[in-house]
């Protein structure tokens, strides 16, 4: 059986399996053990499947989240904007009726003035936070100003990949060639330090490939990323499907300090 269809039967046994599944594994036609006989094949195939499974949740959880808080958005802006209607008429008033007589006002504390520029810029990143849509509209240039102000986060890998796609990648390395070596340097330029530079060779399946690693949820979990992927398809495992092993894989995000620098 093909790779790419039995990964989406392993895929579709860890979404069973998230829901709760109780049916027994050597009876579900979801087991990818029913089809291949190579036991650490079959392993390996559903590790990657399970792994990009809760991946795939987590970032999904995150969105989910941003975008529940952005509905409560235009009901913030109209409480604003009558607050600023009051504050408005208060203060028209008070400049138009004379000081009765004998009163006494005690002092209030004012808060200190913003100018235009920074009230633009504040709601320009109100309505841009877990905005999709109004994300799509932003120039490259507002995007990676974006990028660089709210570095590594997790939720950023989508719209980093989206960006060097539209941009493309640059020779870093200066080797005369454009390769996976310029993809992960650009990844861990737009992400931040968080990006860990990784190398998997396998003398096995004749994988020799750099990619990203990044660690999540308090350093607990970790994501192995293809940045020459798309920003719908970029989990090692997904692409490189039972080529890639994990076991392979090592750090050498120090050993290209000369090229990373301080990111």
């Amino acid at each position: 059986m093909h790779e790419d269809k039995l990964y989406a039967i392993a895929m579709q046994c860890a979404q069973l399996n998230y829901d709760g599944c109780s049916c027994a594994c050597h009876l579900c036609q979801f087991n990818v053990y029913n089809y291949v006989h190579d036991v650490r094949e079959a392993s390996l195939l559903k590790a990657n499947a399970y792994t990009d499974f809760n991946n795939r949740r987590q970032i999904n959880d995150r969105i989910n989240h941003t975008q529940n808080a952005m509905t409560i958005t235009p009901l913030i802006l109209i409480l604003i904007i009558v607050g600023l209607l009051a504050y408005c008429c208060s203060s028209m008033k008070s400049c138009l009726e004379p000081a009765p007589v004998h009163s006494y006002t005690a002092p209030q504390q004012t808060a200190p003035g913003i100018t235009q520029d920074e009230l633009r810029d504040m709601i320009l990143q109100f309505f841009m936070d877990g905005n999709p849509a109004l994300q799509e509209q932003m120039t490259i240039d507002d995007e990676i100003r974006f990028l660089r102000n709210n570095q590594n986060k997790l939720e950023n890998v989508p719209r980093i990949l989206r960006v060097m796609q539209q941009q493309g990648v640059r020779d870093i390395n200066r080797d005369g060639k454009i390769d996976c070596i310029d993809y992960s340097l650009r990844f861990r330029e737009l992400y931040g330090s968080g990006a860990h530079i990784m190398i998997n060779v396998n003398p096995q399946t004749s994988m020799n490939h750099m990619f990203i690693r990044i660690w999540y949820d308090s350093g607990r979990r970790s994501m192995d990323i293809e940045p020459q992927g798309t920003p719908e398809r970029y989990s090692m495992g997904v692409i490189w499907g039972v080529r890639y092993n994990p076991a392979y894989s090592r750090d050498v995000t120090s050993q290209w300090s000369h090229v990373v620098g301080g990111m």
